[in-house]
Order: C-alpha cells, then sequence, then structure tokens
C-alpha cells in the first residue's frame, strides 16, 4: 500500500512539474523546436506533445486565481492591488479621431458649420473630400480641401440644408484634386439635428458603457502575463519584437513598430469565417501562417507587446458590421453582448491606448489568394475613445485566453 501512495505521489509531483513547466514555458508546446532530431524520428509523438500541452494550457490559464473565485461568489468584479493597478489619464472632450500625431483628424460642430483639421502623412492623402450623405444614403454636398506642404489641412465649411434629422459624413482621399479616392473615415461620423435646428455630432449609446470599463483599474501584471495564446516568452516572438523595435527608446515608437509590422505582414482570413475549422489564435502560429482573424490580430499585439515588457491587453467586445451586418446602433445592438470582434488596449506614457489593428490592417485572404493592401492606415491607432464608441462596444478585457 505505502509503494502504491509513493508511485501516486511521484506521479502527481511529475504531473505538477510538467503543469508548472508548461504554463511558465512553451517547452512542449515547440516541442519539435526544442528536440528536432526527436520530433523528425518520432513525428506522432513530437505532435501528441504539442496537442497535449496546449490542452492543458487551455486549462490551466482558466483557473481562477482565490480572490478571483470569492468575487464570482459575490457577484463583483476581482479587486486590483493598488500597488499593481495602472494609472489612467483618459483624455475627455477631443476633437479628434484619433491621437497618433503624424496621421490624424478632428470635426468640431459648430450649429450649421463643421471645421475639418488635421494632418496627413503621406502625398496620398493630400487631397480629401468631405462627402454629406441623408437618412437614405442619398449625396447632399461634397467639400475639397488640400494639404499644405508640411501636411496639415483645415476647412470649415456649411452643413448642407435637409428635411433629414441626421446625416453621415465621410472623408475620402487621394494624390490629385481629381481622380480616384478612397475612403478614410466611413460609416463614423454621424450629425444630428438639435432641437434649435443647429448640428452637432451624434453621441454613442455605448459612449457610457466603454468608458465605465475602460476607467476601471486594470492590472498591470495581469497586463505582462504570458497564456497559452499570448506566447510572449517564445524565443521567436522575443526576437521578432527586439528586431522591430531595435534602436527606438519611447514605448510609443515601439508599439507603433509593432502595429505597423502586423498589418502590413498579416493577411485578414476571409475564408475562414465559413470554415468549420477555428482559425489559429496562438502567437507562435499566427506568425508563421501569416492569416488570422481579429482575436488572432489581437493576441500576437498582445504577445509582442508583453515579450518587451509593454503592458498590453486583449479586449473583447461587440463591432459595428462584423458578423451580423449591423452598420449602426439601434436598442438591439447597443445592448448585444455578443463578442464577436477583439482588439487591443496597451500601457503606455500612463494611459491605456487604444489599438485596432485588425481594423487596420488593408491585406486579406479570399477564395484561397492573398491579396495585399494598399498600405497601413492609422484610424485606429491611439484612437480617441468617444468616437471609437461609434463602432466598437467594450465587453470583456480578457485576462487567460
Amino acid at each position: 500500500m505505502k509503494k502504491i501512495k509513493k508511485i501516486i505521489a511521484v506521479i502527481l509531483l511529475l504531473a505538477l512539474s510538467v503543469c508548472i513547466i508548461n504554463s511558465q514555458t512553451d517547452l512542449f508546446l515547440n516541442f519539435a523546436s526544442y528536440a528536432p532530431s526527436i520530433a523528425e524520428k518520432y513525428p506522432a509523438a513530437a505532435q501528441f506533445v504539442t496537442d497535449a500541452s496546449e490542452r492543458i494550457s487551455l486549462v490551466t490559464d482558466n483557473i481562477p486565481s482565490p480572490s478571483e473565485i470569492i468575487a464570482m461568489i459575490k457577484h463583483e468584479e476581482p479587486p486590483v492591488d493598488p500597488s499593481d493597478a495602472a494609472a489612467n489619464a483618459y483624455i475627455e472632450n477631443s476633437p479628434m479621431l484619433t491621437f497618433y500625431p503624424k496621421e490624424n483628424i478632428g470635426i468640431v460642430v459648430d450649429y450649421n458649420t463643421v471645421d475639418i483639421f488635421g494632418v496627413v502623412d503621406s502625398r496620398a492623402k493630400s487631397h480629401l473630400i468631405a462627402e454629406f450623405t441623408d437618412e437614405n444614403g442619398e449625396t447632399l454636398d461634397q467639400v475639397s480641401l488640400s494639404a499644405n506642404s508640411s501636411g496639415e489641412f483645415n476647412k470649415k465649411t456649411d452643413i448642407p440644408e435637409t428635411e433629414s434629422l441626421s446625416m453621415d459624413l465621410s472623408i475620402y482621399t487621394g494624390s490629385k484634386a481629381y481622380g480616384q479616392f478612397e475612403s478614410w473615415v466611413y460609416n463614423y461620423i454621424t450629425l444630428q439635428k438639435t432641437a434649435d435646428g443647429g448640428w452637432e455630432i451624434a453621441p454613442s449609446p455605448v459612449f457610457e458603457n466603454n468608458k465605465l470599463m475602460y476607467e476601471r483599474d486594470k492590472s498591470i501584471s495581469d497586463a505582462l502575463r504570458r497564456t497559452a495564446s499570448i506566447q510572449s516568452d517564445s524565443t521567436g516572438i522575443a526576437s521578432i519584437a527586439a528586431q522591430l523595435t531595435e534602436g527606438l527608446t519611447e514605448d510609443y515608437d515601439k508599439v507603433l513598430a509593432l502595429h505597423d509590422w502586423i498589418c502590413s505582414y498579416m493577411y485578414y482570413d476571409i475564408d475562414s469565417l465559413s470554415a468549420e475549422d477555428t482559425p489559429p489564435y496562438y502567437a507562435t502560429e499566427i506568425v508563421k501562417s501569416r492569416r488570422a482573424v481579429c482575436l488572432g490580430f489581437a493576441t500576437l499585439m498582445a504577445a509582442l507587446c508583453r515579450s518587451i515588457d509593454i503592458p498590453c491587453n486583449v479586449v473583447s467586445g461587440y463591432a459595428l458590421g462584423v458578423s451580423d451586418g449591423a452598420n449602426e446602433w439601434n436598442e438591439s445592438t447597443a445592448a448585444s453582448q455578443e463578442q464577436n470582434h477583439a482588439w487591443n488596449e496597451v500601457y503606455m506614457d500612463g494611459r491605456w491606448v487604444i489599438i485596432d489593428t485588425t481594423w487596420d490592417c488593408a491585406n486579406k485572404i479570399e477564395n484561397g489568394e492573398m491579396i495585399k493592401g494598399n498600405g497601413v492606415s492609422h484610424l485606429y491607432f491611439d484612437a480617441n475613445l468617444q468616437f471609437f464608441s461609434n463602432n466598437h462596444k467594450i465587453i470583456e478585457y480578457s485576462k487567460r485566453r
């Protein structure tokens, strides 16, 4: 009997050791890389170790801590240690859609006029068109404006007269005053008529929800930890992040470099949306395949940031125009708890910076073809929460994915 107990104890100790190693390193997940001779000789066994590592990680990463268990029983949010909480300096009441300094746009409405201003970072966007459309999608007016030699633009124009109670304002850009233009801000800004006959930017019905979620205390250590999919301790992930940020000293510039690389290197896998298999979202898998959907993009961004000690959260939520075709907030969509999209919040310069690499990436895989897009967008890099709420609703900050 004693011998059996010792054997059981040894087995349990070994299992515990495997779980600890598995949770802290990618040894078993990338077993083939660490032991190529064994993997080559026994490929089935190597694959078995990798698959088992994934399953164990999914279990161990979802085991709540004691404080989280207590919070679940009380139906409360788990407390965040004050010494571990990130102070968040939210920028309120800004007219800017994004705070990215090299390319941004601001919109100020004053009764029946609108001031459109900002800066572009390339000649390809030096000519702009502001288009006003009514509730039926009919064009009410188009106004042209141009950037100066420094890339800055600013134009104040009258809002067109209409019987409609609301209208959309879209911005298109091009390299020449006449010719082909591409959308920059589309289905993003809605103007609504006020009681006194003027106009104002329509507030997002999910902004207060987002502001409440965004301003909550968040753990720095949680935003730096390695998980089953956010493999920030992978030598491959760490090497990529180090190379991309070499010579950069500011975290903002480092994160920008990671964002731009993801948006140019990765491809949004449209084909996988109708496939039976779940697309990969483990960081190491995504880097190899170069294909993913939103969760994969967000996971990779988190892994790269965490590998160079920059806190980064994966945010899950509901986004317009993603799963059910809804392109506007109404009573149903605003109340939705469906998680159909994922993005990131990166902590730097004393605030959580909102980044959606999926929506800034123009590359896609469709009908088996890898289609390269026309450059990298920065509309969703350091996005203003107020305007980001026009098509994103925060539902959950993922801790263990």
